[in-house]
């Protein structure tokens, strides 16, 4: 079962507009916001430690003192913490995340990161999954990953990194240590440290995940040998 299936209560925003925490770890906190334009038209965002606001589907647009951008559809943008950023709605619905540092972790180092300024789609050897790198720092690391039909991963494993996976569009299928799972659109999982995994793109066509990693996995992926 997908770690959605347990989920943690919503707290409304007003009749149809609501929040939740999907994912609280020591580095990270994950906030998944359901906003309707009629009732909730603006946000206002103020953390104790820089955040990553990620649009799922439809429009904003984010100010700040030092940021004022539009965000589209899977296009992200850092906010500060040493000011008050408001969100406004600029489609009928918005769904979001929002990653939050937690514990005393190093700023960002830009006023806004948005996701246009991402590397190319970078193409992981010996498979034909691209994963384009939205933002990357010391302590965390936002991926979206492209899955073609009915690919998969390799089996592996992470020493140190945790990795919060949120299906975007499609359905996935988890392999992680003796257990299996589905992961539906804006369903999401959790990986942990040591455990042994893999994804695969149940579609028929291509389907979209997001990965968040802390710390980044660099150097840090073990594959899995298994007897054919």
């Amino acid at each position: 079962l997908p770690d959605t299936v347990f989920p943690r209560p919503f707290h409304a925003l007003g009749k149809e507009s609501r929040r939740r925490i999907l994912c609280d770890e020591d580095h990270f906190r994950i906030y998944h916001e359901s906003l309707i334009q009629n009732e909730q038209h603006s946000r206002f965002y103020h953390f104790p430690n820089d955040a990553f606001i990620f649009v799922l589907e439809g429009q904003g647009y984010l100010s700040g003192s030092k940021t004022s951008l539009a965000l589209n559809q899977y296009q992200g943008c850092w906010i500060s913490p040493d000011q008050i950023h408001k969100l406004v709605l600029l489609s009928p619905h918005l769904e979001l995340i929002v990653i939050a540092y937690q514990g005393n972790l190093a700023p960002c180092a830009a006023p806004y990161y948005d996701v246009n300024q991402a590397n190319d789609s970078l193409k992981e050897k010996n498979t034909i999954i691209a994963r384009q790198q939205i933002s990357h720092r010391e302590s965390l690391s936002i991926v979206l990953e492209t899955y073609p039909a009915k690919q998969a991963e390799h089996l592996h494993y992470h020493r140190q990194s945790d990795q919060f996976i949120m299906a975007l569009e499609g359905e996935f299928y988890l392999k992680r240590d003796n257990t299996h799972i589905t992961i539906d659109t804006y369903d999401w999982a959790l990986v942990t440290p040591k455990q042994r995994h893999r994804l695969k793109n149940e579609s028929s066509k291509e389907s979209l995940c997001l990965s968040i990693y802390s710390p980044p996995p660099t150097k840090d992926r073990v594959l899995v040998l298994t007897k054919k």
